[in-house]
């Protein structure tokens, strides 16, 4: 039987991978720490799930040209990419059959995607 591939694993194994593709499925955020406050994260283990997330294609860091020089950091956008998109499409699939067969699972909840 073949391994199922890492990026599938990872986001099937952190939650706030889900959320996160969540919170930027409503369009490009501006800044990390709006993001990363969103999520209830600590800066390092956000980073690292930053990290995870482009190396495996989910979401992108686009900065933005403005055309002008700037002073200190250059603004920056955290978009979901195509992959990402998907991913959360086949997310959404697997919480609602964990819905539907909720009992037999003996799961409590199954507001997995559910972003506080």
């Amino acid at each position: 039987m073949a391994l199922p591939d890492k990026h599938l694993v990872y986001v099937l194994g952190h939650p706030e991978a889900w959320k996160l593709l969540v919170a930027l499925e409503r369009g490009p955020q501006d800044r990390y720490e709006q993001v990363r406050k969103t999520l209830g994260m600590h800066s390092q283990s956000f980073q690292r799930l930053l990290y995870w997330m482009r190396g495996f294609g989910l979401v992108r860091i686009r900065a933005e040209h403005t055309g002008r020089a700037h002073r200190g950091a250059v603004p920056v956008h955290l978009e979901i990419s195509q992959k990402g998109q998907a991913m959360l499409e086949l997310l959404r699939r697997v919480e609602e059959e964990v819905q539907n067969h909720r009992e037999a699972l003996g799961v409590r909840t199954a507001d997995l995607l559910t972003v506080a």
